[in-house]
């Protein structure tokens, strides 16, 4: 995952700004006037937030979810820190491309910038997005006019996509029924995802993703994560992942209590050789994780906040 950034400034002096904006304007409301409806749209998305998406699109797996850490932003111009953090979990979370917002209160790109630099904050917010519109890669341009253009480029492509979504449909509709309980639909896929996938020792850098699981039978914890999250997704269940300082895993809503589920310490790797499949770390709460490992489940629960 990467995130870069850089930052543009206009060089013409305000003298020659202030002229050019009077003049613009002018033209402007002419061309309103002529074209009215026509031109708006592109005014919104090309003059006024320069030429980046300023309408966020949502793709079909964007989760309508607010959490205690962030929420779905109300505005394209944000007006604090924690609606600076809102924005970039709502572009994310929407599974748009590219975004732009605006910064409106005096710390605003200071606030970003330190986003940007802090990697693990935006990071984090992966987390809580549905993994196939979580980010590899994201792209910060901060302008000059107080904007700031976000590019996305996400972790997962459509050829996986279609891959991942064939089997999880194959799985369900070979061995789920509308009379099962959630609890017994997380069970069973839980057990089938350790009985037919093994720990990458070698910590390939494509195991984490749930693409890779499937098609090695090999993963890291971001794929065990990612394919169970991606089968709750489906089933309409909701979820995120909680991510330690090495580790990382599901949390899961289930009849209004969150539990968690780490199905990566529940496939062990044995020093005899054989595979085991183990409960351990199925559907516990925080007291009862906290009791099994105090160390790599160690998670930050000033973000994490529904596991507390």
């Amino acid at each position: 995952m990467r995130i870069n950034y850089s930052i543009c400034y206009n060089e013409i002096g305000d003298t020659m700004k202030d002229l050019l904006k009077i003049v613009f304007m002018v033209g402007l409301v002419i061309v309103v006037y002529l074209f009215r409806g026509n031109i708006s749209n592109f005014i919104l998305n090309n003059v006024i937030h320069g030429g980046s998406n300023s309408v966020l699109t949502y793709n079909e797996y964007y989760l309508d979810y607010d959490y205690l850490y962030v929420q779905n932003a109300e505005s394209n111009s944000v007006k604090s820190y924690q609606e600076a953090l809102n924005m970039f979990y709502s572009i994310i979370n929407s599974g748009d491309d590219s975004y732009s917002f605006h910064c409106d209160y005096e710390t605003c790109i200071n606030d970003v910038k330190n986003l940007i630099y802090n990697t693990n904050i935006i990071a984090n917010i992966n987390n809580f997005v549905h993994p196939y519109n979580s980010f590899e890669t994201i792209n910060i341009n901060i302008m000059s006019n107080n904007n700031i253009n976000v590019i996305v480029n996400k972790v997962y492509t459509e050829k996986q996509i279609s891959y991942i979504n064939d089997y999880i449909v194959d799985f369900i509709n070979n061995n789920i029924s509308d009379t099962m309980e959630d609890y017994d639909k997380i069970k069973l896929f839980h057990n089938y995802i350790i009985n037919n996938t093994i720990y990458d020792e070698d910590k390939n850098s494509a195991s984490h993703t749930a693409y890779t699981l499937i098609k090695t039978g090999k993963a890291i914890c971001g794929g065990y994560s990612d394919i169970m999250s991606i089968y709750l997704n489906y089933l309409g269940i909701q979820n995120y992942k909680i991510t330690s300082e090495n580790h990382i895993w599901n949390l899961i809503k289930l009849n209004d209590k969150w539990y968690h589920l780490d199905a990566t310490w529940d496939d062990p790797v044995a020093s005899d050789g054989n595979q085991y499949l183990l409960h351990n770390f199925f559907m516990i709460t925080t007291e009862e994780l906290q009791n099994l490992d105090k160390f790599e489940h160690n998670y930050d629960k000033k973000i994490y906040m529904e596991a507390n």
